[in-house]
């Protein structure tokens, strides 16, 4: 096989493997799932189930642990942030549980 052929089957099954993910449908990235996920289960741990921040940091870890959670307890108001770009915050509210905030 000429090498010139090679690279002309590699570069297509490089394009027919990039392309396989092209349908997936889901914009956001996996820092701004990780900055929400510790916030509004931060506040459930926290607020609803009435569980020490001891358990609720451990039971809400990441992998890598890139999300720091702020509570606010006054306000029953968790806010986390990663790597100082993403940040997202949930709330108790007594009907509905933690919702996250826009």
């Amino acid at each position: 096989m000429t090498r010139l052929r090679w690279v002309g089957l590699l570069a297509l099954g490089l394009v027919a493997v990039a392309s396989c993910g092209i349908d997936e449908g889901y914009d956001n990235n996996d820092l701004e799932l990780a900055v929400r996920q510790k916030a509004k289960e931060t506040c459930s741990c926290l607020f609803v189930m009435e569980l020490p921040e001891e358990h609720c940091t451990a039971w809400t870890r990441v992998s890598p642990d890139v999300a720091a959670a702020k509570i606010d307890r006054e306000r029953q108001r968790v806010s986390a942030t990663a790597l100082g770009l993403w940040s997202a915050s949930a709330h108790f509210n007594g009907r509905t549980g933690c919702v996250l905030d826009n």
